[in-house]
């Protein structure tokens, strides 16, 4: 054996696992994927077919839309990388999505959670960094549309995060020789993590459509990024971008049938003088919803029976999402300030979203409607409320009223009541007549 030869393989050994070239990864490919079957998997298993000869596949026994779920433990978030494989047997839209979850505060993955991720397709036919606080995605970076016409993509990623909280990461087609460099981005809002995973998000057609392979996870990032952002010295990395922009998210769109979609369950229309107005909706299905921001309306009727409506407003966040997720029999209530209903309420905060557009709600009693925010708005969803539904058909000033079922049709007043819960209401929460 040659001298360089012999060298070469005690440097492997010392040092861990070599860098592999895109022959290399190539040739390795074309053999059994053992990464996949190392890992321990959780969660909704019967969804997936795990070999060494394909990786990870979608194959839900139901053949309907839906969603589906799996994790692996992984504590690691600075100082690594991953590196997958990802096929897909039709061009992705904003209902045919799977997400990479690169870390995550739980294993399940549908829930609400703190972690980051890579949406893979989506409305764009890209690969975007996300990070998500429990039930709101904040867009990071969004690289370029590199599945746009290809209607079987084959592609492989690869993301870091160093020491510093910069992430960088990069895509390459299987016809390219070489990675794309598409964002790097400094986040450092989350230090830990307990789950990786894969997240399926899937049309009746497309329920066996989705490959993961290679997945790979490693500890030896350098770190090369200036923490005080800095200008570039020499040796260093680009110039980290600057996340993008609200107005070019990626937003998934409205389905085809949006009524119910999400639920009235607890309205706050004559708060407290420490307290705050808020809605509160429920997701009555078992799957999570991923839906644009939506208007709320509050209108009156006559005796006609004619409406008016007094305000509109869209429930926007407003950190700039444009993405409201509701996980499946969750709560999301909105408000104008989150931090005053969670000292009123002594509630977390986790599933509330503050909107500087939320309305005043007449104290009187009215009627509230959720629409889609489109150009000719469907309805999702509506109520009525006054005090005469409260208990007592008094003034309850700093109490809500809550359903007594969140699954009963909203309308039905008789399925209204004042909250028993001491503060007045549950905000994000299970309701105190549940």
């Amino acid at each position: 054996m040659k001298f360089y030869q012999l060298f070469s393989m005690i440097c492997c050994l010392i040092f861990g696992s070599c860098a592999l070239n895109i022959e290399d990864e190539e040739k390795e490919e074309e053999g059994n994927d053992d990464s996949v079957t190392q890992l321990a998997w959780s969660g909704e298993t019967d969804k997936f077919t795990i070999t060494s000869k394909e990786g990870v596949r979608l194959d839900d026994p139901q053949e309907a839309a839906g969603t589906a779920y799996l994790a692996f433990p992984s504590s690691t978030v600075r100082n690594t990388r991953w590196e997958l494989g990802v096929k897909l047997t039709f061009n992705p839209s904003a209902n045919n999505y799977a997400r990479f979850y690169l870390s995550s505060s739980t294993a399940t993955l549908s829930n609400t959670l703190q972690g980051y991720y890579l949406q893979i397709g989506g409305a764009k036919d890209n690969v975007a960094l996300y990070r998500q606080n429990e039930n709101v995605s904040v867009l990071l970076a969004s690289g370029r549309e590199l599945m746009k016409g290809n209607n079987s993509p084959k592609l492989y990623i690869k993301v870091e995060c160093d020491d510093n909280g910069y992430w960088t990461f990069w895509t390459r087609l299987e016809s390219e020789n070489e990675y794309t460099k598409e964002k790097q981005i400094r986040d450092t809002s989350i230090q830990s993590s307990e789950y990786c995973g894969i997240y399926c998000v899937y049309t009746k057609s497309r329920c066996s459509g989705f490959t993961f392979h290679h997945i790979q996870l490693s500890g030896d990032v350098e770190t090369t990024t200036d923490p005080d952002g800095s200008e570039e010295v020499p040796g260093n990395p680009d110039t980290p971008d600057e996340p993008d922009t609200p107005e070019d998210p990626d937003v998934p769109s409205y389905p085809e049938d949006v009524r119910n979609l999400l639920v009235f369950n607890e309205v706050m229309y004559d708060n407290a003088t420490d307290g705050a107005e808020y809605i509160e909706l429920y997701n009555p299905s078992d799957q999570m919803v991923s839906i644009p921001p939506f208007k709320l309306l509050r209108y009156v009727s006559d005796e006609s029976g004619t409406t008016q409506t007094t305000t509109t407003a869209v429930l926007e966040p407003s950190d700039g999402s444009q993405v409201i997720n509701v996980p499946s029999h969750g709560y999301v209530c909105f408000t104008k300030s989150v931090s005053t209903l969670i000292k009123k309420h002594k509630v977390s905060g986790e599933t509330m979203i503050e909107t500087t557009k939320f309305p005043r709600i007449n104290n009187q009693g009215g009627h509230l409607a959720i629409v889609t925010n489109e150009e000719q708005p469907r309805l999702i969803d509506k109520c009525g409320y006054s005090d005469q539904i409260h208990t007592d058909k008094k003034r309850k000033q700093g109490v809500s009223l809550e359903k007594k079922s969140p699954e009963l049709a909203s309308a039905f007043s008789k399925n209204w009541t004042s909250s028993k819960n001491a503060t007045g209401g549950t905000p994000g929460i299970k309701n105190a007549q549940e």
